[in-house]
């Protein structure tokens, strides 16, 4: 992989999730003002303590991490001038190997993301996403969790067979199991949950793994964005 944007720097520490109550930022590369300001307002406007930088294209973005090492993420337009792709991911990600890189895009097919979340991407955020489900999945995957958007998010139709949990109701769960949810909704660890509730953190496990058989999801990134689509209101959002 090659990319004559990319400039040699030292290695910086990976930043992991946000602190609650401490100040994160984002750096987000789109070549379209319009895209890049209503996804910086409407991300601030969801956590009072996050700055979004904005950049007009890779070559700018990669300017702009010359010089500033403090991004918590990279997000980066698919389609931007200077962007080739997974060589550029895999490029980054060996330039900057502490930095967590995220995609966006207004038209990805499953065939697509794949490659990229093997170049080293945390995930693949679709521009079609809700604010609130964007910030979640943004959260999550700063956890460690890879976000891989549902088929139906996507730029094909979701199979018959996979029908996301947003083509259904929410499932007959219990008052226990909707109080998890909600946590998971909100981003919050299995800790933070079984502290919240007073119960074992082996007990939220449990929950945990009912709750993505229920919904028919393979992970606890997908619960989450199918407990925020089937109307799940996130409780004591911890994660920033």
């Amino acid at each position: 992989m090659s990319s004559s944007e990319i400039t040699s720097r030292t290695s910086q520490q990976p930043a992991g999730p946000p602190a609650a109550g401490r100040p994160w930022r984002i750096l987000l590369a789109d070549d379209h003002a319009m895209v890049r300001e209503a996804l910086s307002q409407m991300l601030e406007r969801l956590d009072d303590h996050l700055q979004v930088t904005q950049a007009r294209d890779l070559p700018e973005a990669l300017s702009l991490l010359a010089t500033d090492s403090g991004f918590s993420l990279l997000l980066l337009d698919y389609n931007m001038p200077g962007m080739e792709g997974v060589a550029s991911i895999g490029t980054i990600g060996a330039q900057y190997p502490g930095l967590p890189v995220g995609v966006i895009s207004g038209y990805l097919t499953g065939a697509e993301v794949e490659p990229l979340i093997s170049a080293g991407a945390i995930g693949v955020f679709p521009k079609t996403m809700s604010g609130p489900a964007l910030m979640m999945a943004l959260k999550l995957a700063l956890s460690g969790q890879t976000y891989v958007p549902w088929s139906g998010d996507l730029g094909q139709a979701a199979p018959q067979a996979a029908r996301s949990p947003a083509d259904t109701d929410l499932p007959d769960l219990s008052a226990r199991q909707l109080e998890v949810l909600g946590h998971v909704a909100a981003g919050s660890p299995n800790k933070e949950i079984a502290r919240a509730l007073g119960l074992s953190e082996v007990t939220i496990k449990i929950h945990v793994a009912a709750l993505c058989r229920k919904f028919a999801v393979a992970n606890r990134t997908q619960l989450a964005t199918a407990a925020l689509r089937a109307g799940v209101k996130p409780i004591g959002d911890t994660a920033g």
